[in-house]
């Protein structure tokens, strides 16, 4: 049992007055309302919050519209016009951090996690830290969200090896695809994720909590519901998935299947384990465990307070006296999925995720017919296609995920309408409806650049037959989301650059107009990760100056010496940067070739000289946080399925400064205090401020935020995190199409 959390008197609001005799009237102090919930927000892979900005904003300005009372959203460090032209030591400390100063107002909470690369399998290329397979590190040695290759379709491969990447299809320097490391932070951040729900409700049993997740943070929630339902623990109250690579499709293209036979880094604590999920998890099994996750958090919905029974006066103020609870809905015990046909991300050969699609109304899939021993070795299926002697099974998966599972899609394409002549776009919250993911001829990839269209999967189309799938409704949507009082468009377009409007500077101008796409401004921590690999880095040929050429003997028309070549690059960086030994801004020549009197030499730009022009350069838009990046979308339509009811644990400010301290994984334990990095939270400035908290936690949670900080300052992952075996395993299936089945019998911790 958990000892109750203290619950120090403080000072709720502070004013200043003068000292009047004989005044008119006294100065009126304003008592601050109760928050109506508290908002957790979760950001994907590859990602250290960017959008958390809009995402708050967005919610706050929505929840005020709706409950007829004043917020006030944190701020941001937002990268603007100045930072393009300024280097920053350490971008990844001033950018996108949140000040949550003494007059905000908001019940968010924003939620951070990572992985973290041992010290000695670092490397240093082009003065940026890289982990042992190449990824851009920060100066801690930590990647926000990790690689964006490790991102998984399914919540058992966030127990698998890492991903196995050969070769970069794309080849972009800002979102390169290398070798990841194994997948077991995610698991760690599913645990820390689980442990803030369950502090919320050892603070307050009653309290209202909401997860607003985007990307892969959208599986590192519903894992984090299957955690709290296997402690017999309640779960958030509802869960807002946005863009989830998560996916009901076992299939993949050739070229994306041909890489799974190969995988990346490992974790130490899952040796012995990883045969088990060595394939891709079946139809059933991703199927099963969604259904069992949304039927946890229908079954854990709170009913204190009545619904009805919410008030100003009754309910400390969380809403407006002119707040009606018969004119709003109760959205506690629900799953939200915002899904975006548009997402090219998602839209990945190897997801196939409900983020770019949705949740059909049937699935269909391929079984083995019972008796069937032989689990180790691969089915027919896995290896040469259907076997004549497979059955097939049709699951209608819309009403198994049952009412309590809603869907709303956010697109920008025009769709047909009642009472309408022509088509128009489609709005968010109009009341349930029929969506068509794909019109016959539709290119459903031509709104991006073509660099974004390769290794895509086409949406369904509709009308279309397949063997693989239901005939039944193919290719349409049920939009069961309910009914907006405003319905309103989806904002998808907003902060991006238009084809047409790409700066003349930029490398992409020079693409044709049928091959170019919306764009987004780049900025300081990708401009950083772009010079991480001399792919990010200009190379020009040139000719040297005299006074360079000058630094060596002449010669006949041949390239130049190994010995030359070093002069010469010496030589041509003291011309352009004189006394100047910073290794950063030092260009380097390739290579050089003798003509008579000239040298001509392949010049490859400096590193910083490259995060300078990366600055100011644009880069496609995927689509992938065009829902979740969208203030408008936050405010029009997710602040009106948040769950409302009591907010008392993000009221108490010291309480919630712990929160949120507990949700972000940079704690950071440091012998030597003039080595903390600023911004970053130390073990010691933790324990000073929130000693009397962390004093009564109960022991797992304790070993658990202490494991993570341990994991942050060493990248040596917490002992006890759960590995494939326990109660967990049958709310989570784990089920491969070559018949392996996670037992919740087996050994369950690490």
């Amino acid at each position: 049992m958990a000892n109750k959390y203290p619950k120090s008197e403080y000072v709720i609001k502070r004013d200043n007055a003068l000292l009047q005799p004989c005044r008119i009237g006294d100065k009126i102090v304003d008592v601050p309302r109760e928050q109506p919930c508290n908002i957790i927000v979760v950001h994907g892979v590859n990602d250290v919050g960017t959008s958390y900005n809009a995402v708050e904003e967005g919610l706050c300005a929505g929840l005020q519209d709706r409950l007829l009372r004043k917020f006030k959203p944190g701020t941001y460090r937002m990268p603007g016009a100045k930072d393009k032209e300024t280097l920053l030591d350490d971008p990844d400390a001033v950018f996108f951090k949140r000040d949550q100063k003494e007059d905000a107002d908001s019940p968010v909470i924003p939620f951070y996690w990572g992985f973290r690369e041992v010290g000695n399998l670092t490397k240093t290329v082009n003065g940026q830290k890289t982990d042992r397979n190449g990824n851009r590190l920060d100066k801690d040695l930590s990647k926000g969200g990790g690689p964006f290759g490790n991102a998984t379709s399914t919540l058992p491969d966030m127990w698998n090896k890492g991903v196995f990447a050969p070769f970069d299809p794309a080849g972009d320097p800002l979102r390169p695809v290398k070798n990841g490391p194994g997948r077991m932070y995610m698991v760690l951040a599913a645990r820390r994720l689980a442990a803030l729900v369950a502090m919320i409700r050892q603070y307050e049993p009653n309290d209202t909590v909401n997860i607003v997740a985007h990307s892969q943070g959208c599986l590192i929630s519903l894992l984090a519901q299957a955690f709290l339902m296997e402690m017999g623990e309640r779960t958030a109250d509802t869960l807002i998935l946005t863009h989830p690579p998560y996916s009901l499709d076992e299939k993949m293209g050739m070229a994306m299947r041909t890489a799974t036979f190969v995988t990346g880094d490992s974790d130490k604590a899952m040796e012995g384990f990883y045969d088990l999920i060595a394939s891709r998890q079946n139809v059933h099994a991703r199927l099963q465990t969604l259904v069992n996750i949304v039927a946890g958090v229908a079954k854990s919905k709170g009913t204190s307070p009545l619904f009805g029974k919410i008030s100003e006066t009754d309910s400390c103020g969380m809403v407006h006296g002119r707040w009606k609870a018969d004119a709003d809905r109760d959205n506690r015990g629900k799953v939200y999925l915002y899904f975006s046909p548009e997402d090219m991300t998602v839209a990945l050969d190897n997801m196939r995720g409900i983020g770019w699609q949705g949740i059909p109304d049937a699935v269909a899939y391929l079984i083995a017919p019972p008796p069937s021993n032989k689990i180790d070795v691969l089915s027919d299926e896995a290896k040469f296609g259907p076997s004549p002697s497979m059955l097939k099974v049709e699951r209608m998966a819309l009403k198994e995920m049952g009412p309590s599972f809603r869907q709303r899609v956010f697109t920008g394409k025009l769709r047909a309408a009642a009472g309408l002549a022509k088509p128009a776009p489609v709005l968010i919250g109009q009341p349930p409806h029929d969506f068509v993911l794909r019109l016959p001829g539709e290119d459903d990839h031509a709104h991006v650049a073509s660099s974004g269209r390769m290794l895509r999967q086409s949406l369904p189309q509709a009308g279309q037959f397949s063997l693989d799938y239901p005939v039944y409704r193919f290719g349409i949507r049920t939009i069961n989301g309910e009914a907006l009082k405003t319905p309103c468009e989806a904002d998808i377009w907003g902060n991006q650059v238009s084809p047409d409007k790409i700066p003349t500077h930029s490398m992409l101008a020079h693409l044709k107009r049928e091959n170019r796409g919306p764009c987004e401004e780049v900025d300081p921590i990708d401009a950083a990760t772009a010079v991480a690999s001399n792919k990010g880095l200009l190379v020009k040929t040139v000719g040297l100056p005299a006074s360079v050429v000058a630094s060596v003997e002449r010669g006949g028309a041949d390239d130049v010496s190994e010995q030359d070549r070093q002069r010469l690059e010496v030589a041509y960086n003291n011309s352009q940067f004189p006394g100047n030994t910073n290794p950063d801004d030092m260009s380097r020549i390739l290579w050089a070739t003798r003509y008579k009197h000239v040298i001509s030499a392949q010049v490859q730009e400096s590193p910083n000289a490259a995060r300078l022009r990366w600055q100011q350069e644009v880069s496609p838009k995927s689509f992938h946080s065009a829902i979740f990046g969208s203030s408008k979308n936050h405010q029009r339509v997710t602040a009106y399925d948040l769950s409302i009811g009591s907010g008392k644990a993000v009221s108490d400010p010291a309480f919630y400064a712990y929160l949120c301290a507990v949700a972000d994984w940079r704690l950071k334990k440091t012998i030597n205090i003039k080595k903390a990095r600023k911004g970053i939270l130390t073990w010691s400035e933790f324990l000073f401020s929130f000693s009397a908290f962390y004093a009564n936690e109960p022991d797992w949670r304790r070993q658990l935020i202490v494991g993570n900080a341990d994991y942050y300052s060493s990248g040596a992952l917490p002992h006890g995190l759960p590995l494939l075996g326990g109660g967990l395993w049958d709310i989570v299936i784990s089920e491969t199409i070559s018949g392996k089945r996670v037992m919740s019998a087996s050994k369950g911790k690490s």
